[in-house]
């Protein structure tokens, strides 16, 4: 995805074919919204997911997601620094019946610099995981049914602020 694409009220539906990544956004600026992105395929090793953003300064917002193995991976563009991302209001919900080490996690980043993850709700993954991604902002999530709720390692100066955890 290189540009703006938007649904009406999440009606639009985008449909994995069962393998490898369903939504890959690369170009920078590039923006999802409002859309239900349907599965991914399933390997764990090569990160499957429902969206995959590697554009600088890409926008995901107002996406449903569902059957997917990894919810929102959010990894370094060419120049980690200039990432930037934005993550907002996205629903994000696993599959329950799996372990939860097999469930994927519902939105990652990885080597993501200044994002911002607001207003989503994760339901049945399995962490919201910030690694080697620094100086982000998380806030106001409802994270339900994970495994730690937040999970951080060497995310130095990210704010984690006024999020709900549920078990």
């Amino acid at each position: 995805v290189g540009g703006r694409h938007q649904g009406e009220g999440r009606e639009a539906v985008i449909r994995s074919a069962g393998e490898g990544t369903t939504v890959r956004m690369e170009g920078q600026g590039a923006a999802l919204l409002g859309v239900t992105v349907d599965g991914s395929g399933g390997r764990f090793d090569l990160l499957d997911a429902a969206v995959h953003v590697a554009g600088r300064e890409a926008r995901v917002e107002g996406v449903a997601i569902r059957n997917a193995t990894f919810g929102i991976l959010v990894e370094n563009a060419a120049r980690a620094e200039d990432v930037k991302a934005q993550v907002r209001d996205n629903e994000v919900i696993g599959d329950a019946a799996k372990s939860l080490g097999l469930r994927g996690d519902s939105i990652r980043l990885w080597e993501a610099y200044d994002c911002v993850v607001e207003g989503n709700r994760v339901r049945d993954g399995r962490d919201v995981v910030l690694w080697y991604a620094s100086r982000n902002r998380v806030f106001d999530n409802t994270i339900e049914g994970g495994r730690y709720g937040a999970h951080l390692m060497y995310s130095h100066g990210s704010d984690v602020e006024d999020n709900h955890f549920d078990s």
